[in-house]
């Protein structure tokens, strides 16, 4: 029988507070083909696909042959609009378009699980045992910060929303709050650290833990 996996609960100051148990969703394998495979799904259904150009049918004017098809000395045209033409149509250009696909529900559930385990062999998760958040405080926040992973980059995931723990890291570089239905492998592989609370480590387990 696999051994039960844990992590040490700790406060604003990084002081031991506690232990929890993490699902087993923590301990599988990394597989970087699915960390791969959803990041680049995330970032082409991100894409706004507007890019266009206008091609010769697009072009206003243009309806006129310019000169004779012979006789003349020049090349043979049949419109202004043509794509060697100044003010021409373009020739294979980007049109709008739809970047997004789809991965099954299986490696997307893989994927998370591989990016937190990552996080967790190499000791960046940390279980934060709450946040005071009376009122929005950057000060606050920008001090816990530093206790808890010093001058490096940190994914903060709560349990709900909650506006003042928002408003206290939104002007923060290198930090990023999400409540646990926003948790997304992105955001957990672009960040250094990843730091739960101990409300949103619960809501975690049940999503991860299929």
């Amino acid at each position: 029988m696999a051994s039960k996996l844990s992590i040490d609960i700790v406060d604003a100051k990084k002081k031991n507070v506690g232990t929890a148990e993490l699902p087993e969703s923590f301990g599988q394998p990394v597989k970087k083909q699915l960390l791969w495979e959803v990041v680049r799904q995330q970032n082409a259904n991100d894409r706004a696909g507007t890019a266009s150009t206008k091609k010769r049918s697009d072009v206003s004017g243009g309806g006129k042959k310019p000169w004779k098809q012979k006789h003349t000395g020049n090349a043979r045209h049949g419109s202004t609009r043509e794509p060697q033409w100044r003010h021409g149509g373009n020739v294979f250009g980007p049109l709008p378009r739809d970047y997004s696909f789809h991965v099954p529900k299986k490696v997307r559930l893989g994927a998370i699980q591989s990016a937190l385990t990552q996080r967790f062999k190499e000791g960046k998760l940390i279980v934060l045992d709450k946040f005071e958040s009376a009122k929005p405080s950057t000060k606050a926040a920008k001090a816990t910060l530093e206790a808890l992973v010093g001058n490096e980059t940190a994914l903060i995931v709560i349990g709900d929303r909650n506006k003042n723990v928002e408003l206290s890291f939104r002007n923060i570089q290198g930090a990023k709050v999400l409540p646990v239905a926003g948790l997304n492998v992105r955001d957990v592989m672009k960040y250094n650290n990843l730091i739960l609370t101990k409300g949103a480590l619960e809501g975690v387990a049940k999503r991860v833990n299929v």
